[in-house]
């Protein structure tokens, strides 16, 4: 695997993960992670802040399914 593929990987693994938080599905230990983590790390916080760009401005309903 080349750089720029683990690069987009990693990516796409934060916005997955900032999406299932923004849903209500992370519990609330990997929720205090993750945004630890974005306090701390420069890098990440400007990827979330690109994909949180890319979402509707609509509330976002829990799904439970």
């Amino acid at each position: 695997m080349g750089l720029t593929d683990e690069l987009l990987c990693k990516e796409m693994l934060l916005d997955i993960i900032h999406y299932e938080m923004r849903c209500g599905r992370l519990s609330p230990e990997m929720k205090y992670l993750f945004e630890r983590h974005l306090k701390e790390c420069p890098t990440c916080r400007h990827s979330i802040l690109g994909f949180q760009r890319n979402l509707p401005e609509t509330e976002v309903v829990r799904n439970f399914g």
